[in-house]
């Protein structure tokens, strides 16, 4: 876990230790950085992740301040950290239903800019949270970034899997919505019927020097899917 990233864990401890509520004022960058030892770079970068959470926002010349808590088993569409980092609290599990490594289609080699004989990693999994479906993904990841990957893996995180293991620096995404109708594989994947209503969205992620490894095509479960956007003016 890098320096920032354990700011960020202890100062969500810290607030809801503190019972801070939405609207309260939290310490200035100078006591943080002395409160935690680090660099002012540090705490800046931990406070953009917690703002980027939606759990504080700044105000520039006023001050660091606490926002309402999320509300449970509701998805931050902007966040890059994976379903397990969202969903706190609950069960993430995932049901893996093929992995292997391809040929990358023409579409995916454009959006990964890789070259035309490039490999793949192909998946399909199922998520589920507390044992309901929350969507059907289908991924491809470029070999280049992502060297490894196995069902096990996949069974679990593949992000915390890839900053662990392979100390690949997730940095930010693109996202793609389409509101849309099942057709008849995913509505025998999701357990509903052909028709349903259904959002769609296609999800790129890049590494934080933007070079682009992922790209996900979700599909969401209508009835088992919340979310939220923490805007910022």
């Amino acid at each position: 876990m890098l320096k920032y990233e354990k700011i960020v864990q202890q100062m969500v401890e810290y607030i809801e230790v503190g019972h801070f509520q939405a609207g309260d004022k939290l310490p200035n960058v100078e006591t943080l950085k002395e409160k935690y030892n680090v660099s002012k770079s540090t705490i800046i970068k931990a406070l953009e992740k917690l703002e980027k959470y939606g759990m504080i926002y700044q105000a520039r010349g006023s001050g660091i301040y606490v926002r309402n808590k999320q509300r449970e088993g509701y998805l931050n569409l902007f966040s890059t950290g994976g379903f397990s980092d969202e969903m706190v609290g609950l069960e993430v599990t995932n049901k893996v239903l093929n992995i292997n490594e391809i040929k990358a289609p023409e579409s995916v080699r454009q959006i990964l800019k890789l070259d035309s004989n490039a490999q793949v990693y192909q998946l399909e999994r199922l998520i589920y949270v507390d044992g309901n479906i929350l969507c059907y993904e289908h991924s491809y990841f470029n070999k280049d970034v992502v060297l490894f990957l196995n069902e096990s893996i996949a069974e679990e995180s593949i992000f915390k899997y890839l900053e662990q293991h392979l100390k690949v620096k997730i940095g930010f995404s693109d996202i793609y919505f389409t509101v849309d109708k099942l057709d008849d594989k995913d509505a025998e994947l999701l357990k509903l019927s052909k028709g349903n209503p259904c959002l769609k969205y296609e999800q790129v992620f890049y590494t934080t020097t933007g070079i682009p490894f992922d790209c996900s095509h979700l599909t969401y479960h209508y009835q088992n899917s919340h979310f939220y956007i923490p805007s910022q003016k």
